[in-house]
């Protein structure tokens, strides 16, 4: 039984410092994403814009965006590329309904 506890103890610890870290590359992608959109498409648009493409990301991809240190040409393709996928242009089509 004790044992039991200590599993599941262990296994709680290790998903909420897994989330964290999701949370962290999440934030860090969002900063990195939200002002290249805004650039094309300001104010509440590239707000939209930076949640669907999120939405659609692989969690590499989003630790690849968090891993960037700057807008780059590479990162303006990738969010082009996931912005093109239906997952994305559903989110899109349902935030401004």
């Amino acid at each position: 039984m004790r044992m039991m506890f200590l599993t599941g103890a262990l296994l709680a610890v290790t998903a909420g410092t897994a989330m964290a870290q999701d949370d962290a590359a999440t934030t860090a992608a969002k900063a990195l994403i939200l002002p290249m959109l805004a650039e094309t498409a300001p104010g509440p648009a590239s707000v939209v814009l930076t949640d669907c493409v999120i939405a659609s990301a692989t969690p590499e991809e989003i630790a690849t965006f968090a891993a960037a240190s700057a807008p780059s040409m590479a990162v303006g393709q990738k969010i082009t590329e996931i912005l093109a996928r239906p997952d994305s242009i559903s989110c899109i089509s349902a935030a401004t309904q």
